[in-house]
């Protein structure tokens, strides 16, 4: 780019250039990740289940990682759309860089994590139902991530659905805001803030392979649009795979181990 001459006296002028070079990739945000351990637990209405150890991303996945994928060309690289319908991105309502990316479908959530785990070198994935269950429920089944009953100012949701006297923001916060409703474990956002993506059908909870064909793909959490019952940890919630809402996100999972 051409910056003109400096102030030197005439006969002393040198003109002068500008190199400009490409933006360098944007940084891959560390993920901070929670082991939750193997073993039985209580799903949905008091049915025991077994899953062995996993981890799981202590908050949602946020604008600023998701913006890297979306600057590393990943909509353009076909290895990540592998069987799965393929579209532009479009931006969150609320794209500040630490709340949690929304206006994300399912495709794209299974495109991200096939993008992520490359480069991390170990596989990330969407939880299955089940697992997102375990670690917002623990091994005791409670009905919220923090205990048996629900607790004003714990997460970001509408309580004025029950109570007038209750919070709202109407839109989502940086992920963590609520730490006092963090998990057994210590997992955040698990109620409240968005709804996340799971791996699997609606009909079929089991099925922990992602199956890119059509149907209704869970979502769990609620959200900061529902009320204390829609964020009650054992609450399922659905949307179509190709469907982008402002008030769901994703997380990641992984079977370890963490490098």
């Amino acid at each position: 780019m051409d910056c003109g001459y400096d102030r030197a006296h005439p006969s002393q002028r040198v003109r002068l250039t500008m190199t400009t070079f490409p933006a360098p990739p944007r940084a891959l945000p560390d993920i901070d990740w929670v082991e939750i351990p193997g073993g039985d637990y209580i799903y949905q209405e008091g049915k025991s289940r077994s899953l062995p150890t996993f981890y799981m991303a202590r908050y949602p996945v946020t604008n600023v990682r998701y913006q890297a994928f979306i600057d590393a060309g990943g909509y353009d690289d076909e290895r990540w759309w592998q069987g799965i319908e393929r579209t532009q991105p479009q931006e969150s309502r609320w794209p500040q860089a630490t709340r949690p990316c929304t206006s994300v479908n399912w495709y794209e959530a299974v495109a991200f994590s096939r993008w992520l785990s490359e480069q991390l070198g170990y596989t990330v994935r969407l939880p299955s139902e089940e697992e997102w269950e375990r670690a917002a429920r623990g091994r005791d089944g409670r009905a919220f991530p923090w205990g048996d009953d629900y607790s004003t100012g714990y997460a970001n949701i509408n309580e004025t659905w029950d109570s007038p006297g209750g919070q709202k923001l109407e839109h989502t916060t940086e992920v963590g805001a609520y730490p006092q409703g963090a998990s057994k474990e210590g997992v955040l956002d698990l109620a409240g803030n968005v709804w996340e993506w799971c791996l699997n059908k609606h009909d079929h909870p089991q099925q922990a392979e992602a199956d890119t064909s059509g149907d209704a793909r869970v979502l769990r959490g609620g959200s900061w649009y529902g009320n204390p019952d829609a964020v009650r940890s054992a609450e399922r919630n659905w949307n179509d795979p190709s469907e982008r809402v402002d008030n769901a996100g994703f997380r990641l999972v992984s079977s370890g181990p963490i490098r």
